[in-house]
């Protein structure tokens, strides 16, 4: 799978299109809007490919004439154009034999070139997993079958040419005023060209940037915690648990409303004294006669099995049995399993508890290994203990992004939580629910 957000991410679409000698047995698309004639229709052209390719047809022009004439002119050449009046939005191309592209571009030199689209390029291999093939077969076969689409014409191109000079003679001067009343000015797209890599490095240091602020701000709540430490809470507890639970009690009882998360609104009305919001929240939390959301348990139960099990004389000798234990012990671990199909898992009885889908799931990881052919008890020792303190923040970005080190499932709120739980002194946990709670306390933050 393959994602195409042009100079966003250094992938561009016009990159997918099939060489001669790709395993093209016929192409079918059914695009909405277009004009370019160089990308789609040329390769087609020049390979050799049948294409038949369904576009919008309305008073609106949505094809330029000029695409419509080169389609027209090329049935010779199996090209074939079909018309859809009025309700046609889809942007999918489907290389038969080879795979497809579904996303947001329509049949345009900006949205292949220069636009900001997003879309997705799954291969044949990747299209018979889980049956979606036969999705994008049936998708045309219908398509094709509604009696109100019709075979593009001389006469419609004669009809839209005209429609377009209408069009043109006086949309000109409405555009010409209306961008004479616009604020911001044109913007062309971004001025350099992005690669994977440099899109890549540019993920990183925004990553890096603001998890270490993150860290900060973390570390600071860990330093005030003690003083504010409820009665039912043991002393010995880390600061730095201690601040997470604090953020795991004001998100779930003083932000989250039920089934709503308005923490944007907290941050909205925090974010210019966060120190105030931190004071009063830290007052609340110290006046707690006992704990709102199980912070108790987390942690005196279930914090310490992860401390004990990954410790710096324990994660040598981690078992995927202690593996399962850190997971269930894992408060984004457990939450992300819940979410997972249970197919994934190789479980047959949808009956089964967490608990037995969280042991799935840790036997299932256990056994995979990166493309750097480290496995999940190497990478957890390569973030936590092999390198220096001021290098962590690299490194777990490395563990969670990098396509040499990350596994499947398994992504940065649970190894810096688990990182957190077993190392307090290098950084406090962070998981989704932290970042909601700092976020809702007016510090700018990253829901990852």
């Amino acid at each position: 799978m393959i994602f195409f957000g042009n100079k966003v991410n250094g992938n561009y679409l016009r990159d997918v299109l099939p060489s001669k000698n790709s395993d093209v047995e016929s192409v079918k698309a059914a695009i909405a809007y277009g004009s370019d004639a160089s990308t789609l229709l040329a390769n087609c052209l020049a390979n050799k490919f049948r294409l038949d390719i369904w576009m919008r047809y309305d008073h609106t022009v949505p094809v330029s004439p000029n695409l419509l004439r080169k389609l027209l002119t090329n049935v010779g050449n199996n090209i074939f154009c079909n018309l859809v009046p009025d309700i046609l939005h889809s942007k999918v191309v489907w290389w038969k034999g080879y795979g497809a592209y579904i996303g947001s571009a329509n049949l345009t030199d900006r949205a292949w070139v220069t636009n900001i689209e997003f879309g997705v390029f799954l291969s044949e291999e990747e299209l018979l997993v889980d049956n979606s093939l036969a999705q994008i077969e049936l998708f045309f076969e219908n398509l094709a079958s509604y009696e109100e689409i019709f075979p593009l014409s001389e006469e419609v191109i004669t009809e839209q040419e005209k429609l377009y000079k209408l069009r043109q003679s006086q949309m000109k001067a409405i555009d010409e005023a209306s961008l004479k009343q616009r604020k911001h000015k044109v913007w062309e797209g971004p001025a350099t060209h992005t690669t994977p890599e440099k899109a890549y490095d540019a993920h990183r240091s925004r990553f890096i940037k603001e998890w270490g602020d993150g860290i900060s701000y973390l570390r600071n709540i860990a330093s005030k915690a003690p003083a504010y430490r409820p009665a039912w809470l043991n002393e010995g507890v880390p600061a730095e648990w201690q601040a997470d639970q604090f953020l795991h009690a004001y998100y779930h009882n003083e932000v989250k409303d039920g089934a709503k998360h308005p923490y944007e609104d907290f941050y909205s009305k925090n974010k210019a004294d966060p120190a105030k919001a931190l004071e009063a929240g830290l007052q609340w939390w110290s006046r707690l006669p006992g704990p709102p959301s199980n912070e108790d348990d987390n942690c005196h139960r279930r914090a310490p099995v992860i401390y004990e099990l990954l410790s710096k004389e324990n994660i040598g000798n981690l078992t995927v049995e202690g593996f399962a234990e850190i997971c269930k012990a894992n408060h984004s671990t457990a939450d992300h399993v819940k979410r997972m199909r249970l197919a994934v898992l190789c479980i047959d009885d949808a009956h089964t508890g967490l608990d037995g889908r969280v042991e799935a799931f840790a036997e299932w990881l256990w056994a995979k290994k990166n493309n750097s052919g480290q496995t999940i008890k190497d990478l957890l020792i390569y973030v936590m203990d092999s390198g220096r303190p001021e290098d962590f923040v690299d490194m777990l970005f490395e563990a969670a992004y990098s396509e040499n080190r990350k596994f499947p499932h398994f992504g940065i709120n649970q190894i810096s939580e688990m990182t957190g739980w077993a190392r307090p002194e290098l950084c406090p946990p962070r998981n989704g629910r932290t970042s909601k709670g700092l976020r809702a306390l007016g510090y700018d933050v990253k829901i990852h």
